[in-house]
């Protein structure tokens, strides 16, 4: 098995999504924010990818899934639901190039029914979980208990999927300085 650093961004990306037992749906919008994240040259523009944008991409990220399966490091499995179960089976050959072609496949939407999800095999969890997933030096961080209300609020916010601090649903009325 090659080195976590050998694989490209989009490839990390699918690894970790396939360590989560990710769904197959809304992987191209999650692929566009790490590339932002990344200051890649292919990443999208700084805002959620449109449909169109989302099915014109669908070849490129199956391509790279199709080559992560040949090579063993994740596997598309059919959950038939919302969760894959251990007995989930893998979709393969000519049922796996469908999956991997259909953009329906691809791009969430609420009525998604994320059937198909990316799943790791334990030989990739146990050789680059820590890569993936690497855990951060906390030392010399102040403790839950020693942050003030507002500080516990921004870390709250912060650590959301949006990480919108304003808004109807944030703790700030309009964008600030801290």
């Amino acid at each position: 098995m090659s080195s976590w650093d050998s694989l490209t961004i989009t490839e990390q990306t699918l690894a970790r999504r396939a360590m989560a037992q990710n769904p197959l749906a809304g992987t191209v919008q999650a692929i566009g924010t790490v590339l932002r994240w990344a200051g890649a040259e292919d990443a999208p523009p700084p805002r959620s990818c449109s449909e169109t944008e989302q099915r014109e991409l669908v070849p490129r990220l199956g391509a790279v899934v199709l080559g992560l399966t040949e090579r063993g490091l994740v596997s598309v499995r059919d959950a038939q639901g919302c969760v894959p179960a251990a007995s989930a089976p893998a979709v393969t050959g000519e049922q796996l190039l469908a999956v991997l072609a259909d953009p329906a496949n691809w791009i969430w939407k609420p009525d998604s029914p994320c059937r198909f999800h990316l799943v790791a095999p334990d030989a990739v969890r146990e050789r680059w979980g820590n890569d993936a997933y690497p855990t951060a030096d906390a030392s010399g961080l102040p403790a839950w208990d020693e942050l003030s209300t507002a500080q516990r609020e921004v870390l709250v916010c912060a650590a959301e999927a949006s990480g919108m601090l304003t808004g109807p649903f944030g703790i700030w009325e309009a964008p600030r300085t801290i």
